[in-house]
C-alpha cells in the first residue's frame, strides 16, 4: 500500500510532456522549421549537425530510399577500434565512407562503382561465422551503384545520404523484387 502514492507520482511525472523554454509545440511551427531543413543544401545540414554536436539520425535524412534506413542503435566496437579500421581502410577523410557487404551473399559477382570509378568487382560470400562479406571504402562525392550481375539487380547510393554516415550496411535477401536492404551508420559493429 506504501508503494501506491510512489507509483502514482511516476506514472505522473512519465505521462508530462517538457516543452523547451522559447519554443511552441504548434504543428505550425514544427511543419516550418521541417520545410527550412529540406531547403538546406546537405553541406549546411551536415554543417548543423556539427555544429550541435552530434551525428546524423534518420530524421536528418530527406528522400530515404523504401529500401534503406538509419541506425545506429546496435552493438559497436571502441572508438580506438573504430578509428584503427578506419585508417587501415583509408577511409578516415570526410570524403570516404565504407560499403559494408553483410548476409545473404552466395558467390555472385558485385561490383561497386560511381560513374568515374569502379571500387570494387569480385565473387562475393557472407562469411556465416560473422556475416560480412566484403569491406569497399567508396568516394561519397558521388552517387555510386552495388550491382549484382548474377540477378541484375543494382542499388544506387545517393550522395546526399552517404556523405552523413561513415559506413553503409548492405544485406541481400534473394527472394524480394529489390533484393538490396541498406543500412546507414555511424557505429561500425564488432565482427565477432
Amino acid at each position: 500500500m506504501k508503494k501506491l502514492p510512489f507509483l502514482f507520482l511516476i506514472v505522473l511525472f512519465a505521462m508530462c510532456k517538457s516543452v523547451p523554454s522559447g519554443s511552441s509545440s504548434s504543428n505550425s511551427n514544427n511543419n516550418s522549421s521541417s520545410n527550412t531543413s529540406k531547403d538546406l543544401s546537405i553541406e549546411d545540414r551536415l554543417e548543423e549537425i556539427k555544429e550541435e554536436n552530434r551525428l546524423p539520425e534518420a530524421k536528418d535524412v530527406i528522400d530515404l530510399p523504401s529500401y534503406a534506413q538509419v541506425r545506429d542503435d546496435f552493438r559497436s566496437v571502441s572508438d580506438k577500434t573504430k578509428e584503427s579500421y578506419l585508417q587501415g581502410m583509408q577511409a578516415t577523410e570526410a570524403k570516404y565512407c565504407v560499403v559494408i557487404l553483410t548476409q545473404g551473399f552466395k558467390g555472385e559477382n558485385i561490383v561497386v562503382k560511381n560513374s568515374n570509378k569502379t571500387f570494387f568487382r569480385g565473387m562475393t560470400m557472407s562469411d556465416l561465422s560473422n556475416g560480412i562479406a566484403k569491406s569497399v571504402r567508396v568516394d561519397n562525392t558521388d552517387d555510386f551503384t552495388i550491382v549484382d550481375t548474377y540477378t541484375n539487380s543494382e542499388v544506387t547510393i545517393e550522395s546526399d545520404h552517404a556523405k552523413m554516415f561513415k559506413f553503409i550496411y548492405i544485406m541481400k535477401n534473394s527472394s524480394k523484387d529489390n533484393p538490396f536492404k541498406v543500412t546507414f551508420s555511424n557505429t561500425l559493429r564488432p565482427v565477432r
